[in-house]
């Protein structure tokens, strides 16, 4: 692994409450409403462990996640489905849906968790056209899909992007080089390429894993990275690339392809597996550079996502290389992450206090995005990339998050 070596935390920590006690200036949080919601979170991976960071702290507050006016404690009580949810989670009942266990598989009673962005979009659309508000909130760590309201997206989904993360690929391999040029990370995955001693490794046959279909890693790689789903490609020499769950060595481990395999990998959750902040799933797994880059850095073994600072202004991780901002950017593989809601749903305000912003000069925000929430920065600490209060036609208010919506 090629890290570049960075003076850490202290100096990210200052600059980032420098950026939020401005920001914080700029516009308030909104009120209360005081109607007492349940909110439940479901969908991507990538996004679920800062997510429960998130949660927990709103289901804590008594000042913003309460009204003051109502002597009893009516705080919205919010709920984060994992995406593989081994252990069950129950959801209580609130006006708008019944009482829901969710549980990956599902016993007697039970529903089986969205497993990856698309699932979690798509049970947010099955929400919306039920009516029936069970799912409020879709993680997800790609972007706006087309229109269609059997398949793809609502016109009527709002993204909210609160963070930045990065995908590279990634190998346990002795085998594999250090590095390896789009094309050839392109050429490996259009089987091309079958041998690593064909991009600059050693003798040793290569591997394909992909993330599984509902994934937005998997969307996301596919579309800003290949441009091309490598799926149905196989040779004789190139099997078939093996389906896995996001962001894991697990599988490859257990097939014993820790030799052969790559895989795409999110920096965000590598670095917070390699910092013990999430489970760790890496299984031997590094992320290696592309065209001599990587999304990953250390310092004597503590890891943050490579984004650009005053330290690191050509560092690949940065607002301007996200593709939803310039299609040709200077690297590839740099994106957002979203809370996805609806603005036609039954839980539409109380889910955009918690996830949202009024896209307005000066508009209210939720405290998730006007960077005033909990006690600690959960969203560095989980790998992610903080955004800046850049203003924007994405961002008219000077938020930390940006707003965008399906076309």
């Amino acid at each position: 692994m090629s890290f570049r070596s960075v003076k850490r935390y202290a100096r990210a920590t200052v600059g980032g409450a420098a950026v939020l006690s401005v920001v914080a200036l700029a516009a308030c949080d909104y009120g209360p409403d005081g109607d007492q919601d349940v909110i439940t979170l479901a969908g991507s991976d990538t996004t679920q462990d800062v997510s429960a960071d998130i949660v927990a702290d709103y289901n804590l507050d008594t000042t913003y996640n309460n009204n003051p006016d109502t002597p009893a404690d009516d705080r919205d009580i919010l709920r984060n489905v994992l995406s593989v949810q081994t252990a069950p989670i129950a959801v209580p009942a609130d006006e708008h849906c019944g009482a829901i266990s969710y549980r990956t598989p599902p016993g007697s009673g039970e529903i089986v968790a969205p497993n990856g962005s698309g699932a979690g979009r798509n049970a947010l659309r099955a929400s919306v056209l039920a009516d029936d508000g069970c799912i409020d909130i879709a993680r997800s760590s790609a972007g706006p899909r087309a229109i269609n309201p059997s398949t793809g997206d609502l016109a009527t989904f709002e993204y909210y992007a609160f963070a930045l993360d990065a995908v590279g690929w990634s190998s346990a391999s002795t085998l594999a080089p250090a590095n390896l040029t789009l094309a050839q990370l392109r050429g490996i995955y259009n089987c091309t390429f079958t041998n690593w001693n064909q991009v600059g490794g050693s003798a040793g046959a290569i591997q394909r894993y992909w993330p599984q279909s509902a994934s937005g890693t998997m969307q996301f790689f596919r579309d800003a990275v290949l441009g091309f789903d490598p799926v149905p490609i196989s040779t004789g020499s190139c099997p078939a690339p093996v389906i896995t769950q996001e962001n894991t060595g697990e599988l490859i481990d257990t097939n014993n392809h820790e030799q052969t395999a790559l895989v795409p990998y999110s920096g965000a959750n590598w670095v917070a597996q390699a910092r013990g902040a999430a489970p760790d799933q890496r299984h031997g797994q590094l992320i290696k550079n592309l065209d001599g880059q990587n999304i990953v850095r250390s310092d004597d073994g503590q890891f943050e996502l490579n984004a650009e600072d005053t330290e690191f202004p050509a560092a690949p991780v940065r607002e301007s290389n996200v593709a939803m901002v310039d299609p040709t950017p200077d690297y590839q593989g740099v994106r957002f992450v979203f809370n996805v809601i609806d603005s036609t749903h039954v839980s539409y305000d109380s889910a955009k206090r918690y996830v949202g912003f009024d896209n307005v000069d000066a508009g209210p925000t939720s405290p998730l995005c006007s960077g005033t929430l909990g006690t600690t920065d959960s969203i560095a600490s989980l790998g992610f990339g903080r955004l800046t209060g850049a203003i924007g036609p994405n961002n008219l208010g000077g938020s930390l998050c940006r707003l965008y919506v399906p076309v």
